[in-house]
C-alpha cells in the first residue's frame, strides 16, 4: 500500500509539472498612440441658464403677413363682391386693395 501511495504521489507531481510546461505564455502588446498637436479650432458656446423671457423680435415681414391674411366673414365678402361687381362693368378688371388681389 505504501508502494501505491508514493505512486500516485509521484504520478501527480509529474501530471503538475506537465500542466506547468503546457501553460500558455503570457505575451505583452505594447502600442503607442501617437496624435496631431494642434489645438482644435472650434469654439461651442452653451448657455448655462435657460433665457427668462421668451420674446420674438418684431418683424416686418411677420407683420405683412398677418395683416394679407385676416379671416373673412362669408356675408360681408359676397356684399362686398356684389358692390363692387355693381361698380364696374367688366368684373375682370377689379381689384380688391384689400387684399391685393384679383377675382
Amino acid at each position: 500500500m505504501n508502494k501505491l501511495g508514493l505512486l500516485i504521489v509521484f504520478s501527480m507531481m509529474s501530471f503538475v509539472s506537465l500542466a506547468q510546461q503546457t501553460a500558455p505564455k503570457v505575451i505583452k502588446l505594447e502600442d503607442t498612440i501617437r496624435g496631431n498637436q494642434e489645438q482644435p479650432k472650434v469654439l461651442t458656446i452653451v448657455p448655462w441658464q435657460a433665457a427668462s423671457v421668451k420674446h420674438s423680435l418684431p418683424s416686418q415681414i411677420v407683420e405683412r403677413i398677418n395683416k394679407g391674411f385676416t379671416p373673412l366673414e362669408r356675408d360681408d365678402f359676397s356684399r362686398q363682391l356684389q358692390f363692387v361687381t355693381e361698380q364696374v362693368s367688366d368684373p375682370e378688371q377689379v381689384s380688391y386693395p384689400e387684399q391685393g388681389l384679383k377675382p
